[in-house]
Parts: structure tokens; sequence; C-alpha cells
């Protein structure tokens, strides 16, 4: 039977209606469905951190002595990273590192990678967080910028709570490079003047990065300009995401002393 034309008209109609519906929740699913793969497809970003621990501060402290260091901040953070200031006197640097420690330990597990940046001393105190307060597991890139990593001939003219921590024949450096200096997965790399008094060299794995031509190379007044110096803040946004833009070199442990690490540009040393 045919059926009335009012009852086909109907049927019709409804007909009409249940493919429009089904096309809808197609359309519908196939919106959200494309909104997952989107949203799969663009993980949120790695949340990336870089501590800051300057130099001695000699003459200023407090964010005086923290502005000189917001060239450094400025690279990192065009990197990507999160920037914390850690401000560290540089004068009793195992008390230094436990400053370190506080800071870094308490937010850097929230972090995807960690990069600890110490400025002439402060690399020090990182390096002694990391290898005798147990805090390399913590960090992936740990930075040293005109560190003298043995010692220097400049902190034995310091009295014993004013800087003495530094000088070659501190009781510090025995042992803070007792066995490997370079402890754990983190990347360890000097970055520094070519004309730095002490070349900052490391036993175990290092990058080793000398930037040329740094206004007062060799005369000591490198060792401040160079944490503005264009090219070396180049050269450490690389370090911190893990590059070695330099030469990477694992010396035996206990091959090197403190008088190989003085460059020929280096002021005597004092008679202990």
């Amino acid at each position: 039977m045919l059926g009335y034309p009012k009852q086909n008209d109907q049927e019709a109609s409804m007909g009409r209606t249940v493919r429009l519906v089904v096309a809808a929740q197609f359309a519908a699913f196939s919106v959200l469905a494309l909104g997952a793969v989107t949203a799969q497809a663009e993980p949120p970003a790695p949340r990336k951190i870089a501590f800051i621990v300057p130099g001695q501060q000699l003459y200023a402290g407090g964010p005086v002595w923290a502005s000189l260091f917001e060239p450094m901040r400025s690279a990192l953070e065009q990197r990507g990273f999160e920037t914390h200031y850690i401000d560290a006197p540089g004068r009793l640097l195992r008390e230094d590192a436990e400053l370190i420690r506080a800071r870094v330990t308490s937010i850097a597990e929230e972090a995807d990678e960690v990069a600890l940046v110490g400025h002439s001393v402060g690399g020090v105190s990182a390096r002694w967080f990391l290898a005798e307060l147990g805090g390399h597991p913590l960090v992936d890139s740990s930075i040293a910028i005109g560190t003298a990593q043995y010692g220097s001939p400049g902190g034995c003219t310091q009295g014993p709570a004013d800087g003495y921590d530094a000088c070659v024949y501190s009781d510090l450096f025995p042992q803070l490079n007792a066995g490997d200096d370079t402890p754990g997965k983190t990347r360890y790399t000097v970055l520094q003047s070519s004309g730095e008094w002490a070349d900052g060299r490391l036993d175990g794995g290092q990058c080793r990065v000398y930037v040329d031509g740094i206004l007062g190379s060799g005369t000591g007044f490198d060792h401040i300009v160079e944490v503005a110096d264009p090219t070396l803040l180049a050269e450490l946004g690389a370090a911190a995401d893990g590059e070695c833009t330099g030469t990477y070199v694992d010396e035996a442990d206990g091959t090197i002393t403190w008088q190989d690490t003085m460059t020929e540009t280096a002021p005597p040393v004092p008679y202990n």
C-alpha cells in the first residue's frame, strides 16, 4: 500500500530529522575528538629553573650586587628558564652552600630541568652543595663562571671569616677535591674569560668553554665584566640547556693540583 499522502509526508519528514540529528552528533563528536588530539599534541612546556649564585660581595650587597647579574638572568630567561638569585655573601663558602641547599631543595623537584650557575666563589659553594651536601641528583647542569676550583691567590689575602675559604691553602679544597670532582649525572661546565687567573678545570667529565676578547682579559678586570659579556652569555644559555659548545674533557681523578690551574697571567700566590 502506498498509504495516505499525509502519512508518507510525515514519515519522510521524520527521516530527514533523524538524519540531521545523526549528522549533528557526528560533527560534534568529530570536533571533540579533534580537540582531544590537539590537546594531546600540545603538552605543557617543561618547567626549567636556573639558580644564580654570585661571587663574593666585596663592594656592595643586596639589590645593588644582584643588579650586576641581570644580564645573566635575561640570557637564561630567553632560553625559557625561570631564574632565582641566591644572595650568598661569598665569604664562608660552606655556609653559602647551605643557603644554596635551602633554595634549591625547596623547588627543584617541581622542575623538569634545573641549572645551577655560580660566578667566582659562588661556583665553589655550588659545587660544595653538589658534592658534599648531596645536591647533585637535583641538578641537571652546573655552570661555573670564573671559578678557581682548586683555590685562588686572592683568597689568601683575606681573613678566616672574610674569604680565606677561597685560598689555595684553605682546608676546604682538599675535602672538596678528594675523589671525583664531578659526581653524579650532573653536566659540569667551566665557562669564563680565557684570561682568567685560574682555568677552572675539574677532574672527571667537564665541558670547558673559554671566551676570548673579554674586556680586560688577563688583568683581573675580565673576572668582573664577564658576567655581562654578550658572547659569554650566549654560551651560558647553551650550557644551561646541556649543550657543550667547547671541549669535553674527562681527566683522571687526582691528576690536578692547584698549581696546574694557575694561568700565565695569575699573580704570585702568597706564601702559606
